[in-house]
Formats: structure tokens, C-alpha cells, sequence
């Protein structure tokens, strides 16, 4: 979004008191609007004239009635040679032989990811056939390069019985008027925009019911029409006042004669004062303070909240100077529903023209010289004296007849002359003179003969290739226009669908055979872990972008294709071709061709790109599940040595816990010997031993006599 940022406040309340009225974010005058309709009829208007006149020439239509009635009085024929038609034809046959689809781009924003972009991808397919795009987009690439300008208007249904959610239609260039001053192909700079259609009154009152009585009241120009007795219904009295003081006549929005009145459908810009909310995603937007998910991004992401000027698109119903209504626009998108499909356009003025422009006088003169050839080639040129013959009319009209028979006066003077010239020498110069104004056709279109497939003064295959170059060359400025319309046409139509699907769950399949699988947006899953609720493919956190793909979508194309790469598979070795077998059967055309595929690839055991990536990912899961199995025995086998050694530690503690007492046993039974010797007055001496800490203590037997006792 464009914005110029300034500092108005900290607070919307703060805000809003110093907003300036040409600011204010409300419906714009009426005499703005009305200014603008009067400036319409000033804007250069002979483009229109002239882009009719291409037309019509297209359509067979080069003799004006002027051309016609002096024709006659010469005597002429009306012959037309219409060389423009197929030259036209050839380039609109490239626009549907290089026809593309559209696809969804996936942003390197780490939330769009492949699958996602695919899938998004075939919903715009879906939308652009079931809304009617394609069919639109190629009227006004017609459009486009016989007068130079298409239209094609891009939204919602109005029939509440349409199954399709989402309409296109080829508009003719002479209901919309726009801003002359805007620069831009999509008129991202123009102020306004607007369509006029001419409706019966019936059909008016259709559209706005609750405006009845003011059309009824339009269409008689309020006839009979009195304010006093009209029981105090204020806003019909307005539109009366209105009426009366507008500067835009009657008759410049009421027919009588059909009982029709003009609907005007503006849509503008209008600069307003408000606050910008920049995204996670990098894009800015409009903040709503009243918007849940804005309040959650500024609390949550921290998103930022700054206070700027810019522009918002704005619709209007008018019916000469009566507004009906006028409201905000109902799409997301800052453009106007309405594509323009520019051809070329004229440096000083900027009025756009298509290449029927540079083709209108030489076929005016390809028409003139064969109608004075025919007429040469039918007449006659008499030089006769007075007596030459009796009646010179009669004369007259036997000389034109092939099978002429004339009488001359028998009383002729002898150096009476009567000589009949048939003008060959004529016929012949008109004819040198054909040919060349045939040739500057594609001299000054740039579509040779060679791109129309037809005879050319080109001998070589070289000089051939050279010619149709040069064509597709010349018409590169058109084409590159005309893609950059059909993108952002077809961008429209996408944005509207990711409005749509804001909040709701989508289920789309892609792929197809072994490859497919659904993909489901906006899906809201519980992380058992955290018991929080998220997003999966969430369509409002990416930024995916629309484009056209490289490779044509049209039949021949993939025909074309289909051969080249037939010829490669033959060029190739046996078992190479049983490689490829399954992927030359998916560029056909059966409606099978994918359950054949699969089935050559499990005979044949070739393993698509996703098999063979889900089995390496199995394989480095084997292989990660057999090194954590490694390492839970190692580690089992050091617990177990380490309880075995600590096991050992524990028998030798309590071996010498045991030694201990019976070495306490032993010095008891010594002592008691000691003390018994001592009663027979048997001194024993004490036993000399240096035990070592921590070691086991053997007890020691006594080598004594009882008898010496």
C-alpha cells in the first residue's frame, strides 16, 4: 500500500478531531463527481472513431456510404479485398497457441510451502474456468490488437443462481471512460473510473428498487412532478433541487425515445487519514482497531501501527447527478475490478491503437486499384469522328458487349475514324500497382506471409525463420501488455479467493496417480503437548504471488511437445527407454494415463522421486532408530560391568567384615587361654603380628602341647 506517513497522534481518539476535511474517510462531493462526467465528452474522443474504423474494416466493412455512392456515379464496382481479416487472425492464433496457465509462486517466507502453492495454484485454475476468464481475457486480446483497447471486469456474481462464485466478461471500450491523465497499465494512478450503460427504464428500476420513483421521475424529467403535494418525502425534494441546479442536461441521461436512462458506475480514489498495520508478512494494510485478528497481531507479533495518508477505492451508482449510493470498494485489492488491456499507445496524447492502424491505407488502396482495374479491364475507349455511325448511343452500348456488332454510316467521310481501345496498358499499371499495395500489408503490420504459412519470396529455411522471427518479434510490445493485463487480472480473481477462504477449512487434491494427495487449508489442530490451537496452512500468514507459467498450456503445444519427446525416447538404448516409459505415458492425452504410468513403474520397479525420497527418508530413520539400538546396549553393557564391579565390592567388604569378627573372636578365646595359663602358672607369651589396614587378617593356630599344660 502507497501511504505518506506523518505524525497525526498517538491515539485514534486523539486523531480523530484533527482530521481535515478533504480527508475525512466518507462518500466524495457530488459536484466532484459531477466534474468529473462533464470533463468526459472534452477528453480526446477520435481514438473511439478510429478504433471503430478498424473494426469495421475487420469486419468487411471498408466501404463508408460516401465510398459507395461514388463508385456508382463512376460507374465502378464494389470490391473489397480483405486483407486484414487473416493478419488479425494469424496473431490472435499465437495468443491461443501460447496461451499459459497461471501459477501460484511460493514466497520465501518459510510458511508457503510447495504443496500449498499447488494447490492454490489449481483453485485459480478452477475459478479462472468456472468464472469465465480465459474466454474474457482472449475477447479483449481481440480487442486489443484490432482497436488497440479490451476491458474485462473481474468479480463477484450477482445472480443468486450462478453456481460459479466469481464472474469475468469482455467489456467494449466505448461504456468506460476513465482518468486521461493516468500513466500506468492498470491504472494504479487514475483518480476514477467509469462505466456508462444505457438501461430501460424497467430494468433500471431492477437494479435500484428502492430508487423507483426517482428514475420514474428521471425518465419524464419530473413532469408533473410537484414538491408541495409530494407528502413531505425530503429525499425526492433534494433530488428535485438537484435536478434543477446540475450542470449535466437532460437529454445527457434520459432517452425518451426508448425510455432509458444512463447508469453511471464510478469507482475512485479518495485520500484519507487513518492508520497503516504493517504484517508479519511484510505487506501493509489498513488497521481495523475493531478487527480481532489486528488486535491480536499488535498484542501478540507486536505488529506496527503507524498513522499515514493514502488512497481508498470507493464505488459509486450515479444516474446523472443523482447518487444512489456510494460505498466502500468490497475487494481487498487497491485496483479498480476493471483490467484494462492496452495495445499501443500514442507518445503525446496517450490514446491507445491497435495494429489495424497502420494497415487501413494500404488495403483502402488495395480496394481502389482492383475496383479501377475491373472497371478498366470492362470498358472500352471509343475515338470515332461524327459520321463515323448513324446512332452513337447505340454505338455505345454494343462496344461494351464482348460480342459487339456495329454498323458504321455508310456516308461516312472517307477519313472518318472509329477506333475501340480496350485500356490493357492500364489494366496492366493498376495491376503493378495492386501487387505492391498488397506487399506494404505485412511490410507495415510485421506479420510476413511466412507467419500467416502462406508462399513468401523467402527461399531459404534460414531466410523463412528469419521472417517469422521478425514477426514475433514486432508483436512482442503487444504481447508483453497483454500478459501483464491477464496477471493482474488473474491476480484480482486469486486475492478474491483468499478472501473467501479467510477462516475455513479447504480441502484440495493435488497430484495425481501414486502422486496424489490432499492438501487441507486453514485447518485448526491442538498440540497435545501445549494444548494451543494453530493454524495448519494458513492461508493469511503467506504471501504467495500469481504468475504465468513458462510453458504453454494449449493442445498443440503439448502436442508439439509430445512428438519431440517421442523422438528423444527412440534416439535412446533399450533399457533407457523402459525408464522413461512411465513419464512419456503422463504427457499423453488418455484419460488413464496415470494408472498406466503407475502400472509400468511396478513392473518395470522404477520408483518415482517421492518413493525414492520417502525411502531414503526411511533409511536414514532405520539407520538413526539401529545407532540409538547401538547405543542403548553399550550403554547397558558399561551398567552391567559396572554392577558386576560394584557387586565384587560388596563380597569383599563383607569377606572382611567377617574376617574382622572372627579375628574379635579369636583375641577373645586367646585372652581366655591367657587367662586359664595363668591360673597353672603357664606364662604365654603374646602373639607378634603387624596386620595391614584393609586387608583380610588369616586367623593363626596354636602349636601347643596339652601335655606341657
Amino acid at each position: 500500500m502507497n501511504t505518506i506517513t506523518a505524525d497525526f497522534g498517538t491515539t485514534p481518539t486523539d486523531d480523530a478531531t484533527e482530521v481535515a476535511p478533504e480527508l475525512a474517510d466518507k462518500p466524495l462531493d457530488r459536484k466532484i463527481i459531477e466534474g468529473w462526467m462533464m470533463e468526459l465528452p472534452q477528453q480526446p474522443s477520435g481514438w473511439r472513431t478510429e478504433a471503430n474504423i478498424c473494426c469495421d474494416f475487420y469486419d468487411n466493412n471498408q466501404l463508408s456510404q460516401d465510398d459507395k455512392e461514388t463508385l456508382e456515379d463512376r460507374g465502378q464496382p464494389e470490391v473489397i479485398t480483405n486483407l486484414i481479416q487473416p493478419t488479425v487472425d494469424t496473431v490472435l492464433g499465437m495468443e491461443v497457441k501460447s496461451r499459459s496457465d497461471f501459477r501460484v509462486r511460493a514466497e520465501d517466507d518459510d510458511v508457503c510451502t510447495d504443496d500449498m502453492a499447488e494447490g492454490l495454484s489449481l483453485l485459480v485454475k478452477r475459478d479462472e474456468t468456472e468464472s469465465g476468464l480465459d474466454r474474457a481475457t482472449s475477447e479483449a486480446y481481440a480487442a486489443q490488437v484490432k482497436a488497440g483497447l479490451g476491458w474485462v471486469y473481474i468479480g463477484r456474481e450477482r445472480d443468486g443462481l450462478a453456481q460459479n462464485a466469481y464472474t469475468a466478461r469482455y467489456v467494449h471500450r466505448n461504456e468506460i471512460y476513465w482518468d486521461w491523465r493516468s500513466k500506468e497499465p492498470d491504472l494504479s494512478d487514475a483518480r476514477y473510473l467509469i462505466r456508462r450503460r444505457w438501461q430501460l427504464l424497467d430494468d433500471a428500476i431492477g437494479m435500484f428498487p428502492m430508487f423507483a420513483e426517482l428514475l420514474r421521475q428521471c425518465g419524464t424529467n419530473w413532469q408533473g412532478y410537484d414538491p408541495i403535494l409530494d407528502n413531505g418525502n425530503t429525499g425526492l425534494m433534494q433530488h428535485f433541487d438537484i435536478s434543477r441546479d446540475s450542470r449535466l442536461s437532460e437529454h445527457m441521461y434520459v432517452n425518451r425515445v426508448d425510455n432509458s436512462v444512463l447508469i453511471s458506475e464510478v469507482w475512485y480514489r479518495k485520500a484519507v487519514q487513518g492508520y497503516t498495520l504493517r504484517l508479519p508478512t511484510g505487506a501493509v494494510v489498513e488497521c481495523d482497531f475493531d478487527n480481532p485478528e489486528h488486535q491480536r497481531l499488535i498484542v501478540e507479533d507486536g505488529a506496527q501501527v503507524k498513522p499515514a495518508v493514502f488512497q481508498k477505492v470507493r464505488l459509486a451508482w450515479y444516474v446523472g447527478p443523482h447518487m444512489l449510493y456510494d460505498v466502500e470498494s468490497p475487494y481487498q485489492h487497491r485496483l479498480f475490478p476493471y483490467v484494462p488491456f492496452f495495445g499501443k499507445r500514442e507518445d503525446l496524447t496517450g490514446a491507445p491503437y491497435g495494429i489495424i492502424r497502420v494497415m487501413l491505407s494500404p488495403q483502402r488502396e488495395v480496394n481502389a486499384r482492383k475496383s479501377k482495374m475491373l472497371w478498366a479491364m470492362n470498358s472500352k475507349r471509343v475515338i470515332a469522328d461524327a459520321d463515323a455511325v448513324v446512332d452513337h448511343e447505340a454505338a455505345a452500348a454494343e462496344v461494351s458487349r464482348q460480342d459487339a456488332y456495329i454498323l458504321l454510316n455508310e456516308k461516312r467521310g472517307p477519313n472518318s475514324r472509329f477506333e475501340v481501345d480496350s485500356g490493357a496498358d492500364i489494366s496492366a499499371q493498376q495491376f503493378q500497382a495492386l501487387q505492391e499495395a498488397k506487399q506494404s500489408i505485412p511490410e507495415a503490420s510485421g506479420v510476413h506471409k511466412a507467419l500467416m504459412g502462406q508462399n513468401s519470396s523467402a527461399t531459404s529455411g534460414f531466410a523463412i525463420n528469419s521472417l517469422v522471427e521478425q514477426g514475433v518479434n514486432g508483436l512482442a510490445d503487444l504481447n508483453d501488455n497483454y500478459r501483464i493485463a491477464r496477471r493482474i487480472a488473474g491476480q484480482m480473481l486469486f486475492e478474491m479467493r483468499l478472501q473467501d477462504m479467510l477462516g475455513k477449512e479447504t480441502r484440495v487434491k493435488i497430484g495425481q496417480g501414486a502422486k496424489a494427495r490432499v492438501i487441507v487449508f486453514n485447518r485448526r489442530v491442538t498440540d497435545p503437548a501445549t494444548g494451543q490451537t494453530t493454524v495448519e496452512n494458513d492461508t493469511t500468514r503467506v504471501r504467495p504471488v500469481l504468475v504465468l507459467d513458462d510453458v504453454p498450456a494449449t493442445p498443440s503445444f503439448k502436442m508439439q511437445q509430445m512428438q519431440q519427446m517421442t523422438e528423444m525416447v527412440k534416439s535412446l538404448p533399450p533399457q533407457m527407454q523402459a525408464a522413461v516409459a512411465d513419464i512419456v505415458f503422463e504427457q499423453t492425452d488418455s484419460p488413464r494415463k496415470f494408472e498406466i504410468a503407475d502400472r509400468i513403474r511396478s513392473v518395470a520397479g522404477v520408483k518415482t522421486p517421492e518413493q525414492m525420497q520417502a525411502e531414503q527418508e526411511a533409511n536414514q530413520q532405520a539407520q538413526q532408530a539401529q545407532m540409538a539400538i547401538q547405543q542403548e546396549a553399550a550403554a547397558l553393557a558399561n551398567a552391567k560391568t559396572a554392577a558386576e564391579i560394584k557387586a565384587k565390592d560388596a563380597d569383599a567388604e563383607k569377606t572382611l567384615m567377617e574376617a574382622r569378627g572372627l579375628a574379635v573372636e579369636l583375641a577373645a578365646t586367646l585372652q581366655a587361654l591367657k587367662t586359664v595359663a595363668s591360673g597353672f602358672g603357664v606364662n604365654i607369651p603374646p602373639v607378634q603380628s603387624t596386620p595391614q589396614p584393609e586387608t583380610i587378617i588369616a586367623p593363626r593356630v596354636l602349636q601347643s602341647d596339652p601335655n606341657s599344660i
